[in-house]
Parts: structure tokens; sequence; C-alpha cells
């Protein structure tokens, strides 16, 4: 099998980066282990930054999320039992988006199934040789091997993916960092509260109110890294959220059927070298952040706006700058948002140990981020995203 990109990974990162390739007369062949209906049942963050939103639009798959997609118009924060508020939650007209992961790669999946690129499902990438001259990704199909050659590989098959593997050096030039706790995380069939969506930060631990749509919502509670979901009912649930985003005022959460639990550690993590020869990583397979931030998939959006165009330009006329700096234009834009997500998280954890002075220093930062004016356009701005240099 030939082809000119070969994308390792079913997820935004590769699906999108086929489409921006299919958009530009570039073809591609996305690989990826798991099957379609394992991938379209992922449930992932949705909070976009309009950077995403406008990428998304551009390169058509934007139609069904401008249409059920919901901007965000105001968030709060809660601490020491009070409710903060950010109201006209937005700079320039810039505002964030809650549209689900799952959504978007369904939009690009069926895209691509319409148009008739392949995605190869339940295909195992096994190794990827002559990375430097003529790549070549060996994988497992219906139980035989073979073999698919590409001018270029996108490794964007996440973090326990392979294809970091085969970066030479990847290892040395990583660094990460496990949080001492774990998100709990519910999908249910209760309309979210505009007036609870945010932050919480509470002495049982941080809480967070998002939604997926108008009818469901995604909430979050801190919790310890050996926690069993199953040793959870839905009330034990529900009154936990109540008690941590209690704010006196005798306001509560809607409440229905809880669909789904999940479990998620926590974790910073950069690979500071992103290429190798022919073979690029993008998204989770180079980076992973503390989905408080929700900048993961917006991550790796960037990234994949960097590697299309590094492609495009070497493919029209040989130019190969963009592809040399690729790690280090990638970077520019990954650890400011790392460290924005890894702050975030920081601030609203309790850590084990934690002292009442480590508390209040937390409850000043909060209070820097909503009551000064420096660190109120902080937040937003980074909560919007740093701007793209590609």
């Amino acid at each position: 099998m030939r082809t000119q990109v070969a994308i390792i990974g079913a997820g935004p990162a590769g699906l999108l980066l086929a489409q921006m390739l299919k958009n530009a007369g570039i073809e591609s062949v996305i690989l990826e282990h798991r099957t379609r209906d394992y991938v379209l049942g992922r449930i992932r963050a949705g909070v976009l930054e309009p950077g995403t939103v406008g990428t998304l639009t551009e390169h058509g798959v934007g139609e069904r999320m401008h249409r059920d997609g919901m901007l965000h118009t105001e968030m709060s924060i809660r601490w020491d039992g009070q409710t903060h508020t950010m109201g006209d939650y937005h700079i320039e007209g810039r505002r964030l988006m809650t549209y689900g992961q799952s959504e978007i790669v369904k939009d690009l999946i069926d895209i691509h199934e319409k148009d008739g690129y392949p995605i190869y499902w339940a295909a195992e990438a096994l190794g990827i040789d002559d990375i430097e001259d003529g790549p070549k990704v060996r994988f497992r199909l219906n139980g035989t091997e073979r073999v698919l050659e590409a001018a270029f590989v996108a490794g964007c098959d996440g973090y326990r993916g392979v294809a970091r593997h085969h970066l030479p050096g990847a290892a040395e030039k990583s660094i990460v960092n496990e949080y001492p706790f774990a998100w709990f995380g519910i999908l249910a069939k209760a309309a979210p509260k505009k007036s609870m969506r945010g932050y919480v930060h509470h002495v049982n631990g941080a809480a967070i109110g998002s939604a997926r749509s108008p009818e469901i919502g995604r909430l979050y509670l801190q919790v310890p890294r050996d926690t069993d979901v199953n040793d959870w009912s839905d009330d034990r649930i529900w009154d936990e959220l109540d008690a941590r985003f209690d704010d006196g005022s005798g306001e509560r959460l809607n409440r229905g059927e809880i669909l789904q639990k999940d479990l998620a550690m926590l974790r910073g993590f950069i690979c500071t070298k992103m290429r190798h020869g022919r073979l690029f990583l993008a998204g989770d397979a180079a980076h992973i952040v503390p989905p408080s931030g929700a900048k993961g998939l917006n991550l790796a959006v960037g990234d994949v706006r960097v590697l299309f165009e590094a492609i495009r330009r070497h493919l029209e006329n040989g130019a190969t700058e963009l592809i040399e700096t690729y790690t280090e234009t990638c970077l520019r834009r990954i650890f400011p948002m790392v460290h924005w997500a890894n702050r975030l998280c920081e601030t609203l954890h309790i850590f084990p140990g934690q002292t009442a002075f480590q508390t209040e220093m937390q409850h000043e930062t909060l209070r820097k981020w909503y009551y000064t004016e420096t660190g109120r356009q902080a937040f937003i701005r980074s909560m919007l995203g740093a701007p793209y240099e590609v």
C-alpha cells in the first residue's frame, strides 16, 4: 500500500489532519487500532477555543457544530462557599463553545466515509521503519501483517500509542508530572444550569460543571486515584456534587439519569521532540494536560495546523523550513497552554496533606483572577487560547 501521508490514529488530530490534506488534494490513509464503534463511543472534553471553531469551519467541519454548539457567555468560580460569576466572558467577541469531541469525531468520520477516503479500523500499527527517507508503517489487519509506505507519517495515536516510541530520543526529551488525585466524571441526562457551569474549589476537592448539550450535563469530582466508580451510587454522586457546589443560596444542580461514569488520572506531559525525519507527533502523542483547562483537543488542532502546512509546502514546492522547525513552532504554543492548564489544576484541587496556608494561597490566586483587571484578562485570554503562528 502507498499513500502520501500515513496517519496513525483516528482521533480528532488524525481525522482533522486527513480532512485538511484532502481539501488540499493530498492523499492520506488512516490506521486506527480500535473499532469504529469504540472510537465513536469515546466521551471526551468538548470546550472549543475560538481558534478551533474557526479551523473546523474553514475546513468544512462546522455545519452541525454551529447549529448545535453552545457559546459560553458566562461561567462561575466557587470558592470559600461563595459564587463568583464572570459575565461578558469574551475578548473582542471571541468566545468558547461547547460541542462534544465525540460529535467532532462523528462529523469527521461521516465526511470521510461519504467522500470514500480510507480509514482502516482495528488496524494495529506494529512499527515504523525508514523514517528518515521513505517511511513504512507495519500494521496488522484481520490477522494479516501489511505495510503502508508514505512520504510522511503522522503519529496521532495518543499518549499510549506506538509512534512516539519510534521517534529517536523521545523518551529522553519527555517531561511528566503525575497528580496525586483523579477525576470522577459523569455524563447525565440532566439539563445543565447556566448559573452552575464552571469551577468549584472545595475542602472535599474540586468539582466542575459543564454541558454537552442543553439536555446532557458533564460533571466531575476530584477523587483519590484508587477510586472504584462502582462504589458510588447515583444518589451519592449527586449529594457530593451538591455539597461542593453549595454557596448558601439553596440552588441545586438538576438531577437525572447518569448515563456514564469514568475515572481519569491527571497528568502533565510534554515530549519536547516532536519530529525526526519524516515522522511527526501531534496531539496527545506529544502532550497531555490536566482536563481542568480543556486544552487537549485545542492543542491538537494547533499541532495539526502546523503539520498540515509543513507537509503542504513541501509537496508543493519542496520547502523544508517548517518541517525542520515543526517542534519549535508547536512548542511555542504548547508550553504556555500546558502551563495554564497545570496552574489551573494546582489552584483548584486539594492536595494530600494540604495546609490552611496553602489553601489560602489558592484563594488568593482565585481572587486575583476574579477581582483584578490584569488577573481577569489573563484568565480569559488563557481560556480562549494562544494565537496561532501558522
